[in-house]
């Protein structure tokens, strides 16, 4: 809508300008009409090649950010290079070269210039907008939809690992009240379709890595990391219910896939207000996605008691 909104903006600014003559009036607010929406198109813009690298990832099984968002400076340089060879192939055509004045123009060449620089862009959005609308298909709910798709697919490709260990502790990795998984408002975790763990209701903002290990998946939303340690165990971190919908506002991370961490590292920190102000739920849930591995598992502390960070929380076993 916000595009779509700019889009129309600018083209009454070229209307405005078309039929503004010598009346400075109408050609400044025309000016500010057609100018002031280009910032937000172009962000606009932005964010859909954004959101499509997690599309990509999804389609292509692998995430190629880097070349994805090499193609804005591309593009911004091609469209700069075509509008500058434009404007100097119009300037010519109508007569404004050395020695042109305003009496030098012919009615004609007037002509030419205002069908160039009003009808050629309306007609360039035009059809712009047309494009978008018709092929642009990732919108903002669909993009929420890949990235929880790619959150659990981590899950389902990770459980093939080898578990090394037999027993295998969990430290919180934030301070808050601790919920049973199976409680909460999540269908996927909820259901243990995410791997077994539990829950907390946060009063801090900072999560801390919970075991040791390579982070394997950090989600462009922030809100979810993933850690495998070196006995193959592997851990979801995963800040709030339908927080991928804030597309990492109010979401500090501190880790890029590929690092190691210890345990008690700071992984990412988050702002409740920011989610509440959402309408949204800020459980933190923290799974074994493997978690079939292992036999057993048992809550060290009891379900509603506040539980300080870092504080060993959760045990599981295999079977002799």
């Amino acid at each position: 809508r916000l595009f779509y909104g700019c889009i129309a903006v600018m083209l009454g600014g070229i209307g405005i300008f078309s039929i503004a003559g010598t009346s400075l009036p109408m050609i400044l607010t025309a000016a500010e009409l057609f100018f002031i929406p280009q910032p937000l198109v172009f962000l606009v813009i932005l964010m859909i090649i954004s959101d499509s690298v997690e599309y990509g990832q999804w389609k292509l099984g692998h995430r190629d950010e880097s070349l994805t968002l090499s193609v804005r400076p591309l593009v911004d340089k091609l469209g700069g290079a075509m509008s500058n060879w434009l404007v100097s192939t119009i300037a010519v055509a109508a007569g404004m070269t050395t020695g042109a004045s305003a009496s030098t123009i012919t009615t004609h060449q007037q002509s030419i210039f205002k069908l160039s620089m009003f009808g050629f862009p309306a007609a360039a959005m035009l059809i712009g907008a047309f494009i978008i609308a018709r092929k642009i298909t990732l919108t903002e709910a669909r993009h929420a939809e890949i990235v929880e798709e790619l959150e659990h697919r981590f899950s389902v490709a990770t459980s093939e690992n080898e578990v090394k260990a037999n027993v295998v502790s969990l430290v919180n990795p934030t301070t808050g009240h601790l919920v049973d998984l199976s409680s909460v408002n999540d269908e996927h975790f909820a259901s243990g379709s995410m791997g077994k763990g539990f829950a907390i209701k946060p009063t801090d903002g900072a999560v801390f890595a919970p075991i040791s290990g390579t982070i394997r998946q950090v989600l462009p939303t922030r809100h979810a990391v993933g850690i495998e340690s070196e006995d193959g165990v592997i851990v979801l971190i995963h800040v709030g219910i339908g927080t991928v919908k804030l597309k990492g506002e109010g979401f500090i991370s501190y880790v890029e896939q590929g690092d190691r961490v210890e345990v008690g590292q700071k992984l990412l920190e988050f702002w409740s207000p920011i989610i509440e102000k959402n309408g949204l739920d800020d459980t933190v849930l923290v799974t074994v996605t493997n978690s079939e591995k292992f036999s057993a598992f048992h809550l060290e502390q009891e379900v509603g008691e506040k539980v300080e960070a870092l504080s060993e929380v959760i045990t599981f076993k295999k079977g002799e």
